[in-house]
Parts: C-alpha cells; structure tokens; sequence
C-alpha cells in the first residue's frame, strides 16, 4: 500500500516532527502495535524487536545480520545520545526513493532522512552498511523463526488451568485493584510520545505504573495472567520490576538469537518459566 497522510494524521505528526514535510510523506503500513522499527529493518513484521539502548548493543545487533558500521549504508540508527537509542530507519530496494521507517507502534512512513530529527527521535547518530565478510547468522535464524506458526493459543490446556486456579486464590481486592490500575496503565503505552517510540522500556513509567508497582510481588499471578495474552507483551516492564527472583527474569543479549524471538517471545518464555518454577 502507498497513500498521502490524512489530516488528523499530518497534524499528530507535524507535532512530534516539527521539519517532517507531512505533505510529501508516503504512508506505507498502517498502525500496528505487534512490530516496530527496528523490526522493520530486517524485515519482520510480528514481533517486536529491541536491540537494547546503546548504540554498541545496536552495533552487536545488527552485525548478527550481516552488517557494520559505516560512514554510510541502508540502516540508519537515530539516538539523543550513543546510550539513549531510539530509532531505525532503512533505505534501498524494496523501501521506496527515500527512507523508510515503522514510527514505533505507529504508521510507516517514507520520508527525507533528516526530517525526523528533533525530541522524539534526536538524530542519526550511525548508518549500517553489508558486509561481505561478514556471517548472516540470525537472518538464517530469523527465517527459520518466521515460517513457524505463531498462536496466542500457546498454553497447555493444564497451564490454562492453572492459571485460573491462582487467579482465583487472589484476594478480590487485590484483583479489583491490578485490574484497575492496569486497564489505566495500558491505555498510556501508545500515547502522547509513546505513539512513535519503539523503546519497551519507556512504558516503565508514570503514576499510572507507579500504582501497579505498589501492589508489590504479591500480584505477580496476576502479570502472569496478563502476559499470558501476547498483546500484553509491554507489561514486562511490570514483571522485571516486581519479581524478586532474578532467575525467573528473562533478559536477551543482543549477540543472542533468542532476541529475535521479540518482546512477545520473551513474555511466553517469563510464562513458562512461571509455570516450572511455581
């Protein structure tokens, strides 16, 4: 699909790119909050992919795929500084005259390389270029990945069970409070900034979470349940905040190719954990 910006579109844009010529932006791919930029510049499009916030854990990233740092390349890797990373864009065959970049869990665009600097993104702080020399490991990986169907019914029919069974060991307070607090919470994750940006943990904040974090431990059954749900997958920053065993939080490298797995491949493996550990 190829289309012109609708006003109302134009304006939320124009708002956090103030230089982007809205009128000339082609939008390529509509809202979609199960992938993100730089998803997108090695060419998925189910699942959320974060290399980490330093420009080195970008670098380790993308050399898995075959590519290096240069003066200038396809990917462009945007940042407010080499430890705050905040976006990627990509450019060649197959991605139109300009750049092209997935806005977080927002629409994709092609636009001017330069026309999403400013507060949201900052600037293009490196460009990543193939490598002959180098291995393409996790595209084999990636591909092998993709041609695997993937289904939000991923629980056993005793771990579904299970669930419901901890569910209802809650205390009815303590429910009524998780499920308030979180149905709040959850409305934040793509407003306002959030609309374009592509950091999982950005969501880790606000009164809105700080409610959620003073439940404590004790409502982990219920993050549990919650991210059992693949759509949930940003409550992680929920979960590695509350649970106090750190070997049941699960953290990808980005050398590792389970990264490629997504946020949402991290959430089912927290679940599973879960349910061995229990």
């Amino acid at each position: 699909m190829a289309r012109t910006m609708t006003p109302a579109e134009k304006q939320r844009f124009r708002n956090s790119f103030p230089i982007l010529d809205v009128d000339k932006t082609v939008v390529t791919g509509e809202i979609s909050h199960v992938y993100n930029c730089i998803s997108w510049t090695v060419g998925v499009t189910d699942r959320w992919l974060w290399p980490g916030d330093a420009l080195t854990s970008f670098d380790v990233f993308y050399r898995g795929f075959g590519f290096i740092r240069a003066n200038d390349g396809s990917v462009a890797a945007w940042g407010r500084s080499a430890s705050a990373m905040t976006h990627g864009s990509i450019s060649g065959p197959g991605h139109g005259p300009r750049w092209e970049s997935k806005c977080g869990p927002d629409l994709r665009i092609q636009h001017g390389l330069n026309e999403l600097v400013g507060g949201s993104y900052g600037r293009v702080v490196a460009f990543y270029r193939k490598s002959r020399a180098l291995s393409t490991a996790f595209a084999s990986v990636l591909e092998d990945a993709m041609t695997e169907k993937t289904s939000k019914a991923y629980l056993t029919a005793h771990q579904k069970k299970t669930l419901r069974d901890q569910g209802k060991a809650v205390p009815a307070e303590l429910r009524a409070a998780f499920d308030a607090a979180f149905a709040v919470w959850k409305k934040t994750w793509f407003d306002g900034g959030l609309a374009f940006d592509s950091n999982p943990h950005t969501r880790g904040v606000g009164k809105e979470y700080d409610a959620l974090i003073a439940l404590g431990p004790k409502s982990l059954p219920l993050v549990i349940e919650t991210l059992a749900d693949p759509e949930n997958f940003l409550a992680l920053q929920l979960y590695d905040a509350i649970q106090p065993d750190e070997n049941l939080v699960v953290h990808f490298e980005p050398d590792d190719e389970r990264i490629l797995e997504g946020e949402q491949g991290r959430a089912r493996r927290v679940v599973q954990a879960w349910f061995v550990n229990r």
